[in-house]
């Protein structure tokens, strides 16, 4: 019995000043960071980590002020931090506070799979930050998304689970438009009951964006008359009125820019539709200058996912730091926040999906036909149904009086379902 005590005891003693240890060394670590660096001010001195607390990521630090040095001392030095640390640096500083919080992330949190989290219908889950903690984004703030990154990066996955998190929590609160023109991606919600529009045509996009415009311009006049400011205030105030959020999702954006008319719409919205709760949520390939011109760029809250050079990563979100992201890992440049989000993992059938929302669409055998007359008028396309054909046997037909015998014959033995009942009727 004494001899467990005393290994126990032992054990302990060792595990503390393992810790212990490793406490001192990355206090020492980071002080020598900041004097080669240059951070100290007149009399040599620098900042210093006086309290230090161990987590599941990583630590969480305090560091005491320094008299002559700033926050900005250590914001201007974060990429010296990170990688002499080997770790993801973020800091923090209340301005009554007498030190500053650094969070050091030295530990990847591990894959996990796409679950819906509890939401409001304007908060956007983005995944989780890399203290384990879910990230939204809050479109009273961030009113227009934009999401970049090479191709097969996760784009399109993180545009999924946006829209399953939207519409698992808030289907009755939200209205969403599906906009996408030469591909298919979004086809899968199509069916959801908050889908009141799917345009995958030039004709339907422009008709759609319309439509919005003239919604923008309806919730504006009712806000003046009753003096409301946004669309939050007045589902404060008209609670028996509530007015729903209204999301623009637009598939590839790019695809628009060639026609500057539809574009233009699109710009209107994200100047205008902040306040009247209309919010676009777009994807975009390549982030060249010319496929996100400024006055979108500054209206919309950017995430990239890994980007193929410096060039295409400063051109969505002014650094180079996504061309260095691994794979699920994004980086959100918002109105308050600049960091690095790990996304959830999504099947590409979207069976996990499915499990949440059921009408979303998953791949399956049968293929659903349509009969259709296509016919050219005065250089129109008409795309007419064609008439339903049935088979009834003979005994069950009455024939009208005003039907005469040789029109009956002209059909071959073939009556089309109006014509039928017609007959039913009139007999």
């Amino acid at each position: 019995m004494i001899v467990e005590l005393g290994l126990a005891i032992a054990g302990t003693y060792a595990w503390n000043y393992l810790n212990a240890k490793d406490e001192r060394k990355l206090k020492n670590k980071f002080e020598n960071i900041m004097i080669k660096s240059g951070v100290k001010n007149r009399e040599d001195e620098t900042f210093k980590i006086f309290k230090l607390e161990k987590t599941s990521y990583g630590y969480v630090t305090y560091i005491s002020n320094t008299e002559g040095l700033s926050l900005e001392h250590i914001n201007s030095k974060l990429n010296i931090i990170e990688d002499n640390l080997n770790a993801i640096i973020t800091v923090e500083k209340d301005r009554f506070k007498d030190y500053i919080k650094m969070y050091i992330v030295n530990r990847d949190i591990s894959t996990f799979k796409y679950s819906p989290i509890k939401a409001k219908e304007y908060e956007l889950y983005i995944g989780k930050d890399y203290k384990g903690q879910d990230y939204l984004l809050d479109v009273n703030k961030d009113a227009h998304i934009l999401i970049g990154g090479a191709t097969g990066t996760g784009k399109t996955f993180l545009l999924s689970g946006i829209l399953t998190n939207l519409i698992y929590n808030s289907k009755e609160k939200i209205e969403i438009y599906l906009l996408q023109i030469a591909k298919s991606e979004l086809s899968a919600f199509e069916d959801c009951s908050c889908v009141v529009n799917s345009s995958f045509t030039e004709q339907a996009c422009e008709k759609a964006l319309n439509s919005l415009l003239e919604t923008i311009q309806d919730r504006s006049s009712t806000f003046r008359i009753y003096g409301i400011k946004n669309i939050k205030q007045w589902n404060k105030h008209h609670t028996s009125d509530y007015m729903k959020r209204i999301y623009v999702v637009i598939e590839e954006i790019s695809f628009f820019i060639h026609r500057e008319d539809l574009f233009g719409k699109i710009c209107d919205i994200s100047k205008v539709g902040r306040s009247v709760g209309v919010h676009i949520i777009s994807c975009v390939q390549r982030s060249t200058a010319t496929n996100i011109p400024p006055d979108l760029k500054s209206q919309m809250t950017r995430i990239t996912f890994r980007q193929k050079s410096s060039i295409d990563s400063t051109n969505i979100i002014n650094t180079p730091d996504a061309k260095y992201l691994k794979e699920m890992e994004c980086i959100v440049d918002g109105n308050s926040d600049y960091i690095q989000i790990k996304t959830a993992w999504i099947d590409e059938d979207y069976i996990l999906l499915n499990k949440y929302v059921q009408d979303i669409k998953i791949p399956t055998k049968e293929k659903k036909q349509e009969i259709l007359k296509v016919k050219k008028i005065k250089d129109k396309i008409i795309i007419e149904e064609e008439p339903e054909i049935i088979n009834v046997p003979e005994e069950d037909v009455t024939i009208a009086e005003c039907c005469k015998s040789e029109q009956l014959d002209n059909h071959s033995g073939i009556i089309s379902l109006e014509g039928f009942k017609n007959a039913k009727r009139k007999g």
